[in-house]
C-alpha cells in the first residue's frame, strides 16, 4: 500500500473514531445499563474485526500488520456475534468486555515492540496500552457499573489513540 493512501486511511480512521469517542461520551449513561453495554460492546467487536480483516483483504498488508491480525479480527467478530446474540448476565458482558481489551492490548504492546520507529508515538501507545490491561483486571475482578463505566472513559482515550499513532509515526518519519 503506497504511504499517501495508508496516511488518508489512518486519517479518515481517526476522524470515524473521533465522531465515535463523542457519541459514546455523550451517551455514556445509556452505554453502561444493563442491556446496552451488551449491545455497545457487541457492535463495536463487530466493528473493530470488520475494518480489521477487510483492511488487510483489500490491501494485502503483510509488512504493516502481523498474520495474527487477522486471527484476532476472526476472534473478534464471533465474539461480537455471541454478545449480540446470547442473553448474558451485566457482569458476564463486563468479564468478556476486559478480557477483549487485555487480548487487543496485549497484542498492540507486541506491535510496537516490532515496529519501534518513532518513539514518542510508541510509548503514548504503550502506555495506553498498559493502562487498559490494568482496568481491565480491575473489570475482570470485579465487574460492575462503576468499572465499567471508567473502562468505557478509557475506551474514548483509546479511540483517538489508535488511530493517531500511526498518523504522528507518519509525520515523524517524514521529517526525518
Amino acid at each position: 500500500m503506497k504511504e499517501k493512501s495508508c496516511f488518508k486511511y489512518n486519517l479518515i480512521k481517526l476522524v470515524v473514531y473521533a465522531i465515535l469517542a463523542v457519541l459514546i461520551f455523550v451517551f455514556r449513561d445509556n452505554l453502561v445499563a444493563h442491556n446496552g453495554l451488551k449491545y455497545f460492546i457487541g457492535g463495536l467487536m463487530l466493528l473493530y474485526a470488520m475494518e480489521e480483516i477487510l483492511f488487510i483483504v483489500l490491501h494485502h498488508v503483510h509488512h504493516l500488520f502481523h498474520e495474527d491480525k487477522v486471527y484476532l479480527g476472526f476472534i473478534e467478530l464471533i465474539l461480537g456475534i455471541v454478545l449480540l446474540t446470547v442473553n448474558f448476565s451485566y457482569e458476564s458482558v463486563c468479564v468478556i468486555w476486559a478480557t477483549w481489551s487485555i487480548l487487543r492490548e496485549s497484542y498492540e504492546i507486541k506491535e510496537i515492540a516490532c515496529e519501534l520507529k518513532n518513539i514518542v508515538p510508541k510509548i503514548i501507545s504503550g502506555v495506553e496500552s498498559i493502562v487498559v490491561i490494568v482496568f481491565s483486571i480491575l473489570l475482570l475482578i470485579e465487574p460492575g457499573h462503576h468499572h465499567a463505566l471508567i473502562h468505557l472513559y478509557l475506551l474514548l482515550a483509546e479511540l483517538v489513540i489508535t488511530p493517531l499513532t500511526p498518523l504522528l509515526d507518519e509525520l515523524l518519519e517524514k521529517k526525518k
